[in-house]
């Protein structure tokens, strides 16, 4: 049997793919498993089934939807936990983009392979894999990547299994990226100053709106788990210019209002200014 459906086989025995997931039909290939476990989402159930709270559910996104950020952070959760928890090391373990690009699923299987043979999963009862002579199956991981198709939609059956939490967090994507509908002007403005004005003033507020939902879902979160060096070089100036757009933001805010249409753009940019 090939390595893969052997793979397969021990997920179903770990209870993270149900017994009639499509990767044991007869017409099966190995995308479908790739497919799976792109997201990250049941690698770390898996981690859970063998060791219960190995992996903290509320650091990782269930609804992923193929957003890459946050598929990433999952695989690399798993990942870690690999290490962390069941003594894993760094060889021996794929890179998280070999598994969302589908670059070499077969270091993917290995890993899975490793992993049921450690001490913690023995000690579960689950057979570990391969326990029987492999197929030859090198040839099928070639061009897998042109294989997945990011349009399928998800099978939420996958994730019954999955315990949600409660308090489980918006995407962030969706956070940042959000627009909203504009509220009902209850005055046409006709003055083309006021409207120049009102431009300038929302386009700073969804600015500013932005910088603080990255210092929040991005920097803080993140900080943890970078060295102070990476920081600097991904969120390069991004505490500053937060600060820098707060304040003109609210002082603009609050003297928008009285400008009238005989008051210039400059008188804005002047009390901004001080």
């Amino acid at each position: 049997m090939e390595l893969w459906r052997q793979c397969a086989g021990w997920l179903i025995q770990c209870r993270v793919l149900p017994e009639n997931h499509r990767v044991t039909w007869d017409s099966a290939q190995v995308c479908d498993l790739a497919h799976a476990l792109r997201d990250g989402v049941l690698l770390c159930q898996l981690l859970n089934n063998l060791l219960p709270q190995s992996v903290n559910l509320r650091q990782i996104n269930l609804r992923p939807q193929m957003s890459q950020f946050l598929c990433l952070k999952n695989i690399r959760t798993f990942l870690c936990a690999c290490q962390e928890k069941f003594g894993m090391r760094k060889n021996e373990l794929f890179e998280a983009f070999e598994l969302f690009d589908v670059r070499d699923f077969a270091k993917v299987i290995d890993t899975l392979s490793i992993l049921s043979q450690t001490p913690l999963a023995l000690q579960s009862g689950f057979r570990p894999f391969p326990d029987e002579a492999c197929v030859g199956d090198d040839d099928i991981y070639t061009g897998l990547s042109d294989q997945i198709d990011d349009t399928v939609e998800e099978d939420d059956d996958l994730y019954d299994c999955v315990e949600e939490d409660e308090n489980e967090g918006d995407d962030i994507y969706e956070d940042l990226m959000r627009t909203e509908e504009p509220e009902i002007q209850q005055k046409v403005e006709v003055d083309k100053r006021s409207c120049c004005l009102q431009e300038i003033r929302q386009t700073e507020e969804k600015y500013t709106n932005t910088l603080e939902s990255i210092l929040q879902h991005f920097l803080k979160p993140l900080q943890p788990f970078l060295q102070p060096e990476d920081i600097e070089s991904i969120f390069i100036n991004i505490q500053d210019l937060a600060e820098t757009h707060r304040s003109p933001a609210s002082r603009g805010a609050g003297v928008y209002p009285a400008f009238t249409s005989r008051e210039s753009l400059s008188d804005l940019h002047r009390l901004q200014g001080e």
